[in-house]
């Protein structure tokens, strides 16, 4: 009796060796949205030959990703920014998990606990599969705000209500910080000013009930894919089981192992998710409230936040004083949680990760011209990983400046023209916050070091 790795199992081990981003943004292993079953996944019929296409496509992605890391390994030795130091958050401030230049030539960060950015190993990967397990949480640490000056000295801090997910600058100097579903402004001295939860989630009675139908539904929805994925393996296991245990192979006793606990994990999960309805529709009205990125131009404020219901993200523009809140644009595609808008001059610009492009509208909300394209192969030629580019910033000269997860800071002209690879941050790949900064006198770029909680420094070469 001879039989393949299953394919189910193939898959999980593809899952687990590279970076995924899903089909247009849908994120296949993220700490928020479970997986779900697809219509062109390995059906029962599939034979050996689906477990070697999906062997090769593991091969393909890691001789990729090797190649792409010396690409940045020998830019990070010849790059104009050079890596000098770093920036680390005070002892009771736990890591950085935001910042933002100043006019001034300072920084403004955002300290607090640590925040996990997707699965990095395949215990993990299988706890969130699985809905079992997983990492603890972080111990409560100092959440606040601090003003450094050019020097890294700081100047004086403010307390945060929340840990952060995005700050910003305005044109006055004010300070927006973001997190949970608050957003809090701050004058450039250091005094909380302003405070609302959700300015953009504003429901009638009849659109939220509207809204908890269409969470429900989905909830029937996921429910039903993890049946499917329930039957299937199931499916597999009476396949293996049919044979004498004698003849088995040991790849095909380990197979029938993870099978077993496989089994079990879907049949416990899919109780569990069948009777937390309710739980599942607070949880999607949590998600729906979210806010992950804050822009400000001199009148409005730019939110980043999840759709109501699916996946995706859009952008709501309201007054710098919370008021008049109304959704501008819908439809982006985002990984990890990751979404970032920036207003550069008189316009937003996003980059939208999944879709391995920027995309420019004007601060209303009109499409003006979208750049950008993933690559694999060269980086130069397009946006490595699964999901770049993950942040931008203004560069000189109308210029515009674009990170990678991997660490690249490339500078793009206004019409999406790539300029030169600028950096090379020694940083962890994956899908993640990569913040990027430029100082006002253009001898230094910043940026964010999500995995150790701190600013890198990277000095232009004299």
């Amino acid at each position: 009796m001879t039989r393949a790795l299953s394919p189910w199992l193939a898959a999980l081990a593809l899952l687990c060796a590279a970076p995924v981003g899903g089909e247009d943004g849908k994120p296949a292993a993220d700490l928020n949205d479970q997986p779900t079953a697809r219509s062109d996944a390995p059906s029962d019929e599939t034979d050996s030959s689906g477990a070697t296409d999906v062997q090769q496509l593991i091969e393909t992605v890691l001789a990729e990703q090797a190649a792409e890391k010396g690409d940045v390994a020998a830019v990070r030795k010849t790059a104009a920014f050079q890596q000098a130091r770093a920036i680390d958050p005070p002892e009771d401030g736990g890591v950085i998990l935001a910042f933002h230049p100043l006019a001034d030539g300072g920084l403004v960060i955002a300290t607090g606990a640590q925040e996990e950015y997707g699965e990095r190993t395949l215990t993990d990967a299988l706890a969130s599969l699985f809905g079992v397990g997983g990492k603890g949480k972080s111990k409560p640490l100092a959440m606040r705000l601090l003003w450094l000056d050019a020097n890294g000295a700081e100047q004086h801090s403010a307390p945060l209500p929340f840990a952060c997910k995005g700050v910003t600058v305005a044109p006055d100097g004010s300070v927006i910080a973001v997190g949970d579903e608050r957003v809090v402004v701050f004058s450039a001295a250091g005094k909380q000013v302003a405070e609302a939860s959700a300015p953009h989630f504003t429901l009638s009675d009849d659109e939220l009930a509207q809204l908890r139908e269409e969470i429900t539904e989905q909830h029937r929805e996921h429910i039903e894919s993890q049946r499917d994925i329930y039957r299937q393996i199931a499916k597999d296991l009476a396949d293996l089981e049919e044979g004498p245990e004698e003849d088995r192979t040991p790849e095909q006793k380990r197979e029938l192992r993870e099978l077993r606990r496989s089994v079990r994990s879907f049949e416990a999960r899919v109780a569990r998710e069948e009777a937390a309805s309710e739980a599942a529709i607070d949880k999607g009205l949590a998600k729906a409230r979210t806010i992950h990125r804050v822009a400000a131009s001199r009148d409005h404020l730019y939110l980043v936040a999840n759709e109501p219901t699916g996946y995706g993200f859009g952008v709501w523009r309201c007054g710098r004083d919370f008021t008049g809140p109304e959704k501008i644009i819908d439809g982006l595609r985002g990984c990890c949680g990751q979404m970032d808008v920036q207003v550069i001059g008189d316009e937003l610009v996003i980059a939208e990760n999944s879709r391995h492009r920027v995309a420019v509208y004007g601060l209303d909300g009109e499409p003006r011209r979208t750049f950008g394209k993933g690559d694999r192969t060269d980086i130069r030629k397009g946006f490595g990983g699964c999901c770049n580019p993950m942040n931008a910033c203004a560069g000189p000269d109308g210029s515009l400046l674009l990170s990678e997860s991997s660490g690249l800071v490339k500078q793009f002209a206004a019409d999406g023209t790539l300029v030169e690879i600028l950096a090379a941050a020694d940083v962890e790949s994956g899908c993640k916050n990569s913040s990027i900064g430029f100082s006002a006198d253009g001898s230094r770029i910043y940026f964010l070091d999500i995995q150790k909680g701190r600013v890198l420094v990277l000095e232009k070469r004299s």
